[in-house]
């Protein structure tokens, strides 16, 4: 049986035409009349605003002038990027982890929640406890832009851990949650509403130097800020799903090297992402023991199980 990830049917079933419009960074307004969506073609170019036409029920696609040409995302993912069905499989298989569980191709529509970037710096305590517990100096606290922070809002009784985006610009703050009643609410994490969070990897632009001697890959920032006090180059997918955007950007690092949370999900994700990255880069993975993640390590276990992959 076909692992349901490569699986075209069940892909087609999950990635909608606008995914891998948006992937691709096709921002070409597009104008919706009934069902359909009519715009410029986006694999030939020009400006007709009624060549290319999308059928949101169907999750098809066709361009009436110069290419002369219509199909599936699987057609479009081929002409677009100009893979093979392999790695057409492996591109949808990450945009698939990303797409909306809520939402079919008959349901979604062309304009997003607006994300506002917040760039103001918060005042925040870099000696707490918690940060303790988890083996964070204050010196990678301050240096992450880490800590309690003592307002409300959004971020009450929360660690607050400033973001960037792929160029290192400020973009605002996610909360790990320290009380319980938030925990149920919310999670473990909270991020801004609107967060493009498939267009963010954590640390990335900190590690940009560092690519010929390959990247770990985590799933949350306290991995990638202990790794970080070892002097090893490590980024956070902020979840346990690979987007289009961090897919590009890894394919592009060797090694990568994967050591996701020791959990079900974690082991399971270890999976997908290999499956997705190995036609690229050279891909290796560290198999935590069950329940623990990489920040519940030692710094003595964290230098023995990575040493071997990045130096």
């Amino acid at each position: 049986m076909i692992p349901a990830h490569l699986n075209f049917a069940h892909l087609k079933r999950c990635v909608s035409i606008l995914t891998v419009l948006e992937a691709k960074g096709v921002t070409t307004p597009l104008t919706k009349r009934g069902d359909q969506l009519f715009g410029p073609c986006p694999l030939h170019g020009g400006d007709n605003p009624n060549a290319f036409v999308i059928s949101l029920s169907k999750n098809l696609w066709r361009c009436f002038t110069g290419c002369d040409a219509g199909g599936d995302v699987v057609e479009l993912v081929r002409r677009l990027y100009g893979k093979n069905y392999r790695q057409t499989a492996a591109f949808l298989a990450t945009l698939a982890a990303t797409e909306p569980t809520s939402q079919t191709a008959s349901s979604l529509q062309p304009l997003k929640k607006s994300f506002r970037p917040f760039t103001a710096r918060l005042h925040l305590n870099a000696s707490v406890p918690w940060l303790r517990q988890k083996r964070i100096t204050p010196t990678t606290a301050r240096r992450f832009e880490v800590g309690a922070y003592q307002g409300g809002g959004f971020l009450k009784e929360c660690i607050a851990v400033r973001l960037h985006d792929l160029d290192g610009h400020p973009i605002g703050y996610a909360g790990r949650c320290l009380d319980t009643n938030q925990v149920k609410q919310y999670g473990k994490w909270k991020f801004p509403p609107g967060l493009p969070k498939n267009k963010i990897l954590y640390n990335f632009h900190r590690i940009k130097s560092w690519h010929r001697k390959g990247v770990l890959v985590v799933e949350c920032p306290w991995g990638v800020m202990r790794l970080a006090q070892l002097n090893i180059p490590a980024v956070a997918l902020l979840g346990i799903h690979l987007s289009a955007v961090q897919n590009d950007l890894l394919e592009k690092i060797s090694p990568v090297v994967l050591m996701l949370d020791g959990d079900r999900a974690g082991q399971e994700a270890t999976v997908r992402i290999r499956s997705a990255l190995e036609p690229y880069t050279k891909v290796y993975t560290i198999t935590l023991p069950s329940g623990l993640d990489p920040d519940d390590l030692s710094d003595e276990a964290l230098s023995s199980v990575t040493r071997h992959f990045l130096f």
